[in-house]
């Protein structure tokens, strides 16, 4: 299989076989973190998980540009796009004013991606699936609509599903 190599705004240049799927890239960034699913998630407005949370979200779109503000907002737990948009703005302004930051940022990329394409990416036995939180999340939101909702949940379960059988 033949490598593509992708030019990412304020990362550089990456290699990859495919394009990781958003799943994949919160499965590796969770293995690599040692944060948990729940909290990158969840409602926490720790600073620590914030930061986390936003770095994520920045790799996300940098990885898949075709990734929407709402669909990685979905994935995040149900955020809005305003949210995700912000969050990818404080990462960008942290780029300009840290030289160093884009340096550990694209190692991050780096392994993100080797760990995604390596299917190495595996729960921790105390973390809950991801589309269970997230399917959680969008049927508690008060913007949408219950049959919005009910129809994104659905899709994280349809997931869930598909990958544990």
């Amino acid at each position: 299989m033949s490598a593509i190599t992708r030019e990412i705004p304020d990362i550089g240049r990456v290699e990859m076989l495919t394009v990781p799927t958003i799943d994949r890239i919160i499965g590796a960034y969770v293995t690599m973190t040692g944060l948990s699913t729940a909290d990158l998630l969840g409602p926490s407005k720790a600073p620590a998980i914030t930061a986390y949370r936003h770095e994520l979200m920045f790799v996300i779109r940098r990885l898949d540009p075709a990734a929407s503000f709402t669909l990685i907002g979905r994935f995040m737990g149900g955020r809005d796009m305003a949210t995700v948009r912000e969050a990818i703005a404080k990462v960008e302004r942290r780029l300009q004013r840290e030289p160093g930051y884009a340096s550990e940022l694209e190692a991050l990329v780096r392994q993100i991606v080797s760990l995604a394409q390596d299917d190495v990416v595996r729960p921790s036995a105390r973390s809950k699936p991801w589309q269970l939180l997230a399917a959680c999340s969008v049927l508690r939101d008060q913007q949408m609509t219950d049959a919005e909702a009910r129809k994104a949940a659905l899709t994280f379960l349809q997931q869930l599903e598909a990958v544990h059988g």
